[in-house]
C-alpha cells in the first residue's frame, strides 16, 4: 500500500496537470450545432435537433387580421446562424412588409417573398391559442399553439457550434 502511495505522490503533478487538461477540453470543446426550440418561462428544451448549413426550418400561423396562413423561412448558414429566407403569404395586408423593388414569386398559392437575409441570433415567439401555430424542421413538426400556456413562450436559435 505504501509503495502505491510512494507512486502517486510522485505522479501527482502529472496527473493534476492531465485532469486540468481533460476538463479544459470538455468545457470549451465545439459542440455539434443543434436547432432548439426552448420555452422561455421554463427553461424546457421542447425541440432539438443537429443541423447542417442549408437546413431550413419554418414557423406558420394565421394572420390576426387577414386570416389567412403566414409562413417564415429561416436557413442556417455556413457559420451556423439563422437568417431569415422567405415569407409566404396568401394575401397582402396590415402587417406584412415588402420592398416594391421585391421579386415576388407565386407558389402553390402563396406570394413568397424574400427576405433581406441578415443574420437573426434567436426568434422570439408568444403563438396563440386562438389559431393553430406550428414549427417545422424537416419531417417534424411542433404545435406551439397547443403547448401548456407557460411553454407557449418560446424561442427558436442555434446551440452550439
Amino acid at each position: 500500500m505504501r509503495n502505491i502511495l510512494l507512486f502517486l505522490q510522485g505522479r501527482r503533478g502529472i496527473f493534476l496537470l492531465f485532469l486540468a487538461i481533460l476538463l479544459l477540453l470538455i468545457v470549451f470543446w465545439e459542440q455539434t450545432p443543434k436547432l432548439q426550440v426552448v420555452a422561455t418561462e421554463t427553461d424546457d428544451v421542447l425541440f432539438e435537433e443537429e443541423i447542417q448549413p442549408g437546413d431550413t426550418f419554418y414557423h406558420e400561423y394565421i394572420h390576426s387580421v387577414m386570416k389567412t396562413p403566414i409562413r417564415e423561412v429561416f436557413e442556417i448558414n455556413d457559420d451556423f446562424e439563422v437568417v431569415p429566407k422567405e415569407t409566404w403569404t396568401k394575401a397582402f395586408g396590415a402587417g406584412i412588409p415588402y420592398e416594391s423593388n421585391e421579386t415576388i414569386r407565386k407558389e402553390d398559392g402563396f406570394y413568397v417573398i424574400p427576405d433581406d437575409g441578415r443574420v437573426v441570433e434567436e426568434l422570439r415567439l408568444i403563438p396563440s391559442n386562438l389559431y393553430t401555430h406550428t414549427f417545422q424542421f424537416k419531417d417534424e413538426r411542433l404545435y406551439l399553439s397547443e403547448m401548456e400556456e407557460n411553454n407557449r413562450r418560446v424561442m427558436i436559435h442555434v446551440q452550439g457550434g
